[in-house]
């Protein structure tokens, strides 16, 4: 295995010491920009019930947590590593109620219908083998009026990385637009934001 391929399944999924120790880290200062711009997106309330989806390290859900005072924050992942290293991190929020962790994949959400206001993933679409059943899966979870936020580099920026040719599906923004369209949601727009590497997109969507 290329050097290149390993950093590719390691960000696909953390694992081991070097997933723990290395990459959470990584994917923390990483994603910053892209988690400060879903998270003033997502319009949070104290009373919202809301779900990430591929939490890595946890930056997002530490922006998060602290505004759901009265209704829920769930995180997804499907990497055992980066749930047992959140739940350890956010021992305080789980303990209380206000925060559940899950290791679970966004292809078959352990949740009901409806179960949640609002949604959010930042930069796993592109690991998702079906992206339009997922995007379904994340609808499905949704109550009607909740919002869906997909933060991602599109592939102008996304090409700039060199381990971005192992395993991942790249997309221009229309692209995204276009799925979240095609699994149900409405009033989509592409939100842009801007990193090191250069520009990001936020596709934003109601169920």
């Amino acid at each position: 295995m290329s050097f290149a391929t390993f950093i590719a399944s390691q960000l696909r999924k953390p694992s081991g010491w070097f997933g723990k120790h290395v990459v959470a880290r990584v994917l923390n200062r990483g994603n910053a920009p892209m988690n400060d711009l879903t998270a003033r997106l997502l319009e949070v309330a104290p009373d919202d019930r809301v779900l990430e989806v591929g939490f890595g390290g946890g930056d997002l859900l530490d922006r998060v947590a602290p505004l759901v005072t009265e209704g829920r924050l769930v995180g997804v992942d499907f990497s055992p590593e980066m749930t047992a290293l959140c739940a350890r991190r956010f021992d305080r929020f789980v303990r209380t109620g206000r925060l559940e962790l899950r290791c679970a994949g966004v292809d078959e959400l352990p949740y009901p219908p409806g179960a949640f206001t609002k949604a959010c993933t930042v930069n796993t679409i592109y690991f998702w083998p079906n992206p339009l059943a997922s995007l379904s899966e994340l609808w499905r979870t949704l109550r009607s009026g909740g919002r869906l936020v997909v933060a991602f580099n599109p592939r102008e920026t996304a090409e700039k990385l060199p381990y971005t040719r192992h395993g991942f599906r790249l997309y221009e923004p229309a692209q995204v637009g276009e799925l979240l369209e095609g699994a149900g949601f409405r009033d989509v727009r592409l939100v842009p934001g801007t990193t090191r590497l250069g520009p990001f997109m936020c596709a934003v969507g109601t169920r």
